[in-house]
C-alpha cells in the first residue's frame, strides 16, 4: 500500500490508515485484507467505547463469531487509524454508543 487510505464511520467522521499501519494489522495481528475489516467495523459496529487510558481513542466493535469480535482502535485527535485485531472481549470503558439492536 503506497498511500493512507480514508474511512469514514458510522456517522462520517474520517480517519486515515497509514501504509506503515496497513501492514501492522496486516502482519501483526494476521488480518488478511485489513481495508475490508476496518470498512466493516467502522460503518457497524455493536458498539464505540472509550478506551481506558486515552480518552482521545475511541474503540469500535462489531461482532464476528461467537465470542469474537473485530476492534478497530481511532485516534480523534489526529485522526488516525491506530489498530485493528480480534479480540475474545469487549475493550475499553465509558460507552460512547451502543447498537438499538442490543437494547431493544
Amino acid at each position: 500500500m503506497a498511500k493512507a487510505i480514508q474511512f469514514r464511520d458510522k456517522d462520517g467522521r474520517a480517519f486515515l490508515l497509514s501504509p506503515m499501519g496497513y501492514e501492522h494489522i496486516k502482519r501483526e495481528h494476521c488480518i488478511e485484507d485489513p481495508v475490508e475489516f476496518i470498512k466493516d467495523t467502522l460503518l457497524d459496529p455493536f458498539a464505540i467505547v472509550e478506551d481506558k487510558s486515552k480518552h482521545d481513542r475511541w474503540i469500535y466493535h462489531r461482532d464476528y463469531k461467537k465470542n469474537f469480535y473485530k476492534v478497530v482502535v481511532v485516534c480523534l485527535t489526529d485522526s488516525r487509524i491506530k489498530t485493528a485485531f480480534m479480540s475474545d472481549s469487549v475493550k475499553g470503558g465509558k460507552i460512547i454508543w451502543l447498537s438499538r439492536k442490543l437494547i431493544s
